[in-house]
């Protein structure tokens, strides 16, 4: 039997000598123009070319300037930079690698809240304008000052809890961001081979604003104007710059592996799906995404019915619409795969939302939540969700007297607004479901949805108080699988 060392009395066992390197930091600009607004030039297209150097991801970012210019005065939602993209997409050659729908959404309404922590939210408020740390209005003390009043219902209600106001950015300010680059391929840990990519047709970046009146709250009304431009758009890049012979030895594995080098990550598809207004029962949601490794699925509920009983329109952008959400009195919920149902007994969710003392019952479906994040086992899971933001209303007496907790409705049918408005109390309703057989230990151990083009829907049972008196989306949000395949010609193809 052979004998090892215990590695601490191991000297031999030392990290391997590193290949001649030198790590350099340069910025990417996009080639379609300088400034950028949803009504004009809505398209942000950044190339990442190289001959001699690999890309960083997880230490790299972009970086851009975000000037207000409609005139009103303007709060941003929760979600940091991802905001203000509705769509974004790795691209080669004009061929799509990955892509992410309501890419605002996702991180609005699912992924800040539960998975940025209160250190995470104090960094966003230095480089992505979230409200962190202290209320700004009252000084350092009102993060430690519960709110008074009716919040007191779901628990004491620190200040740091709030939405952003509406008068947090003036017309004519502008806010530097700075945030992750999304994608899977950009979030993954190993460096981007850029010399081994055809330099005529780079690895690139596409971003597409949103409309302003999705990106948070305003003193006034600017859906389909050019309100928020952004400009000085770059990927500040970490590059990993290698000798000649290193290169060659890049291209000799590549030739072993059949002509090419293999990068696996994660990946999101969107689609989504109605609920029609005032039903009970079983709820049928089509997710017509076909994967053959499907590790988890995210979903949110919400309205964007915007107009109060007797016609009376209101603004989308009194709203914070794109974290707000609710439970439209579900019961529990499952998803079905062909003939297979995931899982066998149905995640419990807590049901009627005009019942107060439901409330009690939310930590299942946290559970679930932090499951299909991979987060299960840390100290806090779900990030800052609490019983005082996970699936209520806004904390005003018309949202407490309409639930308190939130069925995803933005007004109570009496003509009073229920969703979150400028400096309420953040409240976003996330669901998730955890699909991986081996969890962090074996890629494509996911559920198979592609082989046999089995038909995909998720199932919400809901109880006797009905989905609401507004019709509303189910967000569905897919995270799979992919492998991207550096191939000797100098293209990426990939598959998932």
């Amino acid at each position: 039997m052979e004998q090892m060392l215990p590695g601490s009395i191991n000297y031999q066992d030392i990290l391997p000598v590193a290949v001649p390197a030198v790590a350099r930091r340069r910025r990417f600009y996009p080639q379609n123009g300088t400034a950028f607004n949803s009504a004009g030039s809505s398209e942000i297209r950044i190339e990442l070319p190289s001959q001699n150097s690999l890309l960083d991801p997880i230490h790299s970012y972009l970086e851009f300037n975000v000037t207000n210019t409609s005139g009103f005065n303007f709060g941003a939602d929760i979600g940091g930079g991802h905001i203000f993209f509705d769509e974004v997409s790795v691209e080669q050659g004009g061929r799509v690698l990955a892509r992410q729908q309501a890419h605002n959404r996702l991180h609005a309404g699912i992924l800040s809240v539960a998975q940025v922590n209160d250190n995470g939210a104090q960094t966003e408020s230095l480089s992505q304008f979230q409200q962190a740390g202290f209320d700004p209005a009252a000084g350092p003390a009102a993060v430690i000052t519960p709110e008074a009043g009716a919040g007191v219902l779901l628990g004491t209600v620190p200040t740091n809890r709030q939405h952003n106001s509406n008068a947090m950015f003036p017309a004519a300010g502008t806010f530097t961001v700075c945030m992750a680059i999304p994608t899977g391929l950009f979030t993954q840990d190993k460096l981007l081979p850029l010399p081994l990519v055809s330099q005529s047709s780079p690895l690139t970046l596409v971003l597409k604003l949103a409309d302003p009146s999705a990106a948070g709250v305003w003193t006034g009304a600017v859906g389909g104007t050019g309100a928020l431009s952004l400009d000085r758009v770059n990927v500040v890049a970490q590059l990993i710059e290698v000798g000649g012979d290193v290169i060659q030895q890049f291209r000799q594995i590549q030739q072993m592996g059949g002509g090419q080098l293999s990068i696996h990550s994660t990946d999101i598809e969107h689609s989504q799906g109605p609920l029609t207004a005032l039903q009970t029962g079983e709820q049928i949601v089509r997710v017509p995404i076909r994967k053959r490794s499907v590790k988890s699925l995210l979903f949110q509920i919400n309205s964007e019915d915007f107009t109060n009983p007797g016609g009376v329109a209101e603004l989308r952008e009194q709203f914070f619409n794109l974290s707000f959400g609710g439970n439209a009195s579900m019961d529990s919920y499952q998803l079905k795969v062909g003939s297979v149902v995931y899982p066998p007994t149905a995640v419990s969710c807590w049901g009627r939302s005009d019942t107060a003392a439901n409330a009690n019952r939310r930590g299942e479906c946290a559970m679930e939540l932090a499951k299909a994040l991979g987060t299960l086992g840390f100290t806090n899971p779900t990030g800052r969700l609490s019983t005082t933001m996970y699936g209520v209303n806004n904390q005003t007496a018309a949202g407490i007297a309409a639930g308190p907790l939130s069925d995803g409705d933005n007004g109570d049918g009496g003509g009073n607004i229920v969703s979150t408005q400028s400096r309420d109390i953040v409240s976003a309703c996330p669901f998730g479901l955890d699909l991986d057989s081996f969890q962090h230990q074996a890629i494509e151990a996911g559920v198979d949805s592609e082989t046999l083009a089995q038909e995909t829907n998720l199932i919400l049972n809901i109880s006797g108080g009905g989905t609401g008196a507004e019709d509303k989306n189910v967000h569905t949000y897919l995270i799979y699988d992919q492998h991207y395949y550096f191939n000797s010609d100098g293209n990426i193809t990939f598959s998932n």
